[in-house]
C-alpha cells in the first residue's frame, strides 16, 4: 500500500480493483468513444462544408482514421489514469509486470499465432451463417487497409499496437481484476471477455473477441501480468493486418472454399487449438495465478448490471443500423 501525506491527512492507495470499478469503467469505455465519435463527426462535417466536399471524403481519408485511432488510445489510457487518480488506486493494480521468463514471452507469441490459425476458420463458418441470414459483413480494415508498404506499417502501428495497449488496460487491466473481487476466476474471465465482445458493437465481431478475450484473460491470470495479454492481442492484430497485406499484394489468401468439408476442418482445428491450450496450461502454467485476488464483494455492484444493459442496447442499435444501411460502419 502506498501513501501520500497531505497536511495532517494520509491518503491510502489501493492495489486492487473491485467489481464496482469494473462496471463503472466498462460504462465509461462504452460511452466515451461515442462522445468522441460525435465530436469527430462534427469536426469532419465542418471541414467538409468549408472545402465544399461530401463528408465521406473526409471520414474515409487515412488522416482522419489515424487521428481517430490515436485519440481512441489516448482516451482509453486517460480513462484508466483519471479513474485511478480519482479513486486513489495505485497503477500497480493493473499488474503491468515485464518480469517474465523469456520462454514465457515466446509461448505468448505462439499462443497469439495459434489463436489466429486455429480459430479463424471457425469464425469464418459463423461469418458464412451471418451472410446467409442477410447480415452485411465487413471485408476490409477501414481507412488503413494495407495496400502498400507505407499503409502496412501504419496499420501495424494503429491497428496492431494501439488497440493492444488501450483495450488491454481497460478489459484485462481494470475490468478482469475488478470482477475477481466478486466472482471466481472462471466467471471473471468469461464476463470480462463478454464485455470485450459487446464493446465492439457488431454481431460479426462478437464471437471471436469473446473467444480471444477468454484466452487473454486466462494467460493474464496464469502469468500474473497484463503484459501477456498485450502481447497476444498485438500478435493477433499484427497477423490480421499482415494477411490482408499479403492478399492485397499477391492475391494469396488463407481462406478456404465454402464447401461441406470446410466446416469439418473448422471444427477440427478449433478442437485441436483448445487441446493445445489445455496442454500448455497443464504442463507449463502449472501454478495458479501469481496474483491472488481476495473476493471482497458479497453483492454484485449495480454498475455491472447498468453497464451490461447499456452495452447490449448499443450492440442492438449498431446491429440494426448495420442491417438497415447494408454495410458495416
Amino acid at each position: 500500500m502506498g501513501s501520500k501525506p497531505e497536511g495532517n491527512k494520509v491518503f491510502e492507495k489501493s492495489n486492487i480493483y473491485k467489481d464496482d470499478d469494473s462496471g463503472k469503467v466498462f460504462l465509461i469505455a462504452l460511452l466515451a468513444p461515442i462522445i468522441m465519435a460525435f465530436l469527430f463527426s462534427y469536426i469532419a462535417s465542418s471541414i467538409a462544408q468549408g472545402q465544399e466536399v461530401e463528408i465521406e471524403v473526409i471520414t474515409s481519408s487515412m488522416g482522419y482514421y489515424i487521428a481517430f485511432t490515436i485519440c481512441t488510445l489516448l482516451l482509453y489510457v486517460a480513462i484508466v489514469l483519471v479513474y485511478n487518480k480519482t479513486k486513489k488506486i495505485s497503477f500497480r493494480a493493473l499488474n503491468l509486470d515485464f518480469k517474465m521468463k523469456w520462454q514465457t514471452y515466446l509461448l505468448l507469441i505462439a499462443i497469439g499465432v495459434l489463436s489466429i490459425f486455429g480459430i479463424q476458420y471457425f469464425i469464418g463458418a459463423i461469418d458464412n451463417f451471418l451472410k446467409v441470414v442477410g447480415y452485411p459483413l465487413s471485408s476490409d480494415l477501414a481507412g488503413l487497409n494495407p495496400t502498400s508498404w507505407g499503409k502496412y506499417v501504419l496499420a501495424v502501428v494503429f491497428l496492431g499496437i494501439f488497440p493492444a495497449i488501450g483495450e488491454e488496460l481497460i478489459f484485462r487491466g481494470v475490468i478482469l481484476h475488478g470482477l475477481r473481487s466478486r466472482f471466481n476466476d472462471i466467471v471473471a474471465v468469461i464476463l470480462s471477455a463478454l464485455m470485450f465482445a459487446i464493446m465492439h458493437e457488431s454481431l460479426q465481431q462478437l464471437v471471436y473477441p469473446f473467444i480471444l478475450g477468454c484466452i487473454m484473460g486466462w494467460v493474464v491470470l496464469r502469468t500474473g501480468s497484463l503484459v501477456s495479454s498485450i502481447i497476444i492481442h498485438f500478435v493477433n492484430n499484427f497477423l490480421v493486418v499482415t494477411f490482408a497485406f499479403v492478399e492485397n499484394m499477391t492475391g494469396f489468401s488463407f481462406g478456404l472454399a465454402d464447401k461441406w468439408w470446410f466446416y469439418i476442418v473448422a471444427l477440427l482445428l478449433f478442437a485441436v487449438t483448445f487441446g493445445i491450450y489445455f496442454i500448455i496450461d497443464r504442463y507449463y502454467f502449472k501454478h495458479k495465478s501469481k496474483v491472488p485476488h481476495e473476493r471482497t464483494s458479497t453483492k454484485t455492484s449495480i454498475w455491472i448490471y447498468i453497464s451490461f444493459a447499456v452495452g447490449v442496447i448499443l450492440l442492438i442499435i449498431a446491429s440494426i443500423l448495420t442491417i438497415t444501411s447494408g454495410k458495416v460502419g
